[in-house]
């Protein structure tokens, strides 16, 4: 397995996906606090118009849980796997005694490590632009538990966007390809962004996992456990349906 994931961090690094990823990822923490920092000058002596450490995670966790994380993480689980059938790839990889679910199963924790990578560097960025911040603008709350309250946050996010994730892994390894994944997510996430204030967003996976991680589900008046539970459904159906096409491909 380990070997599985040193391959992939090799074919990443060359193909650039992965800085890509990267540098994309700093956008929604530099934008809230672009809009924090306009916010603040817009009426200055207004004591109730202030910066805070809470009020800047949670404005970076509803933009990555509903629109951003989402597409990029899409695109990215989509190329792991479609570039084994495009470069041809496959045949050469199963001359060497390795099954199928094993194969498939690292690309998943791959995909993971990403997902949670991709938050912490979230969360990281957060933390140095508000240390900064604090030097020109005051920044509230800006103590160790509240950094260590939203590491939480950002690690449950991250499990909860994993989830959410297998069926785009499902589509591309049933179509070989990220066209069809990504015209998915990108209809998925306008739905988020249309449905974040209506009261079935819990019921819907891919809002209700912001919810989740927001603590807001109280507000739509969905229990939280249903939501987990159409979360762990969706996501083992879509692990399972993967691994049941996978094994049934002929590589050719």
């Amino acid at each position: 397995m380990l070997k599985l994931l040193k391959c992939e961090c090799i074919k990443l690094k060359r193909s650039k996906f992965l800085l890509i990823g990267m540098l994309g990822t700093l956008i929604v923490p530099l934008f809230v606090y672009v809009k924090a920092i306009t916010n603040y000058f817009s009426n200055p002596n207004n004591p109730d118009n202030i910066i805070s450490v809470f009020s800047l995670y949670d404005d970076a966790l509803m933009f990555l849980m509903l629109l951003f994380a989402p597409l990029v993480l899409t695109i990215l689980g989509a190329w792991i796997i479609s570039h084994e059938y495009t470069d041809g790839t496959l045949k050469n990889i199963f001359v060497i005694p390795i099954s199928h679910t094993t194969f498939l199963c690292g690309k998943l924790l791959f995909f993971a490590i990403l997902t949670f990578m991709f938050m912490l560097i979230s969360w990281l960025e957060i933390l140095v632009l508000a240390l900064l911040c604090n030097c020109f603008i005051p920044v509230t709350q800006l103590n160790i538990p509240s950094f260590i309250f939203f590491f939480i946050k950002m690690l449950f996010g991250g499990i909860l966007l994993c989830a959410t994730q297998t069926p785009f892994i499902y589509l591309t390894i049933r179509v070989k390809g990220f066209v069809a994944p990504l015209i998915a997510i990108a209809a998925i996430s306008l739905i988020n962004v249309v449905m974040s204030s209506s009261p079935i967003a819990g019921f819907y996976p891919w809002s209700a996992s912001y919810f989740l991680v927001a603590g807001r589900l109280s507000w739509l008046g969905c229990p939280k456990e249903i939501s987990f539970l159409i979360i762990l459904i969706m996501s083992l159906l879509g692990i399972a349906a993967s691994l049941h096409r996978f094994k049934r491909e002929e590589i050719k």
